[in-house]
C-alpha cells in the first residue's frame, strides 16, 4: 500500500510538470514576487522533529527520527514550516521538497525544518499549486543546479533563485490553474498522512513480532 501511494504521488507530480508544457512563454519567478520566508523559528515547550535535507527524498517523502528541544538544537535548525508553503533543498543535485497545505498540522505544529531548504510562501498571484509545480519540475531543478554557487556545497541562495526562469501565465490563468490542480495538492496531503500511518503500523508489526 505504501508504494502504492508513492506512486499516486509520483502522478500527481508528473501531471503538475506536465501541466506547465502549455504555457510557452517564460520570465523569471521574481516576475510572481515569491514570498521567501526567512529564517527564525517560534519558540516552543518540549520537543519537535527535526527534518534536514537528508531526512526527505522526491516529494513528502519524509523519514526523521532526530527530535530537539528549543534551547538544545543545531543551529541550522531554524525554519518554520508554515502552511501554504513549498519547501525544497538548496544544494545542488538533489530532489527533496515539501508542499505543506492548510491541513498538513502535523508538520506545521511538530517538525523544525533545516536552512538547507529555501521555503516559499504561496500567494494569489502565486498560489500553493502553481509553485508546486514550477519547485518539483525537472526544469526548474536543472536550473536551480546551473545557478547553484559555491563550490564544495554549491548550492542556491536568494539572489540566483530569483533569476529562474518558469513559465508565464496571465492573471486568469493562474486562476484557472489553480482552481484546475488544487485538489491534486489536497491529494498529496492525504497520500502522505496515509503513507504516515502506515509506516507507524510496520514498525508496531516488526517491534511486536521480530
Amino acid at each position: 500500500m505504501i508504494e502504492n501511494y508513492r506512486e499516486r504521488i509520483n502522478k500527481i507530480a508528473d501531471i503538475l510538470s506536465k501541466s506547465l508544457e502549455k504555457y510557452p512563454n517564460k520570465t523569471t519567478i521574481d516576475y510572481y514576487n515569491p514570498v521567501i520566508i526567512k529564517s527564525g523559528i517560534n519558540d516552543f515547550d518540549g520537543k519537535k522533529e527535526y527534518l534536514d535535507t537528508s531526512s526527505v527524498e522526491g516529494i513528502n517523502n519524509i523519514s526523521a527520527d532526530e527530535r530537539i528541544a528549543y534551547d538544545q538544537r543545531p543551529s541550522r535548525a531554524n525554519m518554520q514550516p508554515i502552511p501554504d508553503s513549498v519547501w525544497f533543498a538548496k544544494m545542488k543535485a538533489s530532489y527533496k521538497n515539501l508542499i505543506i497545505g492548510k491541513s498538513d498540522i502535523d508538520i506545521i505544529n511538530s517538525k523544525i525544518l533545516s536552512t538547507g531548504f529555501q521555503g516559499i510562501k504561496a500567494s494569489k498571484k502565486l498560489p500553493l499549486s502553481l509553485l508546486s509545480a514550477f519547485i518539483i519540475s525537472k526544469d526548474f531543478n536543472s536550473q536551480r543546479d546551473l545557478n547553484s554557487v559555491g563550490t564544495t556545497m554549491a548550492g542556491i541562495n536568494n539572489e540566483t533563485f530569483m533569476k529562474i526562469n518558469v513559465p508565464l501565465l496571465t492573471e486568469s490563468e493562474v486562476v484557472d490553474f489553480d482552481n484546475k490542480y488544487k485538489l491534486l495538492i489536497d491529494e498529496l496531503s492525504i497520500l502522505r498522512r496515509k503513507i504516515n500511518s502506515l509506516k507507524q503500523e510496520k514498525s508496531l508489526l516488526l517491534s511486536k513480532y521480530f
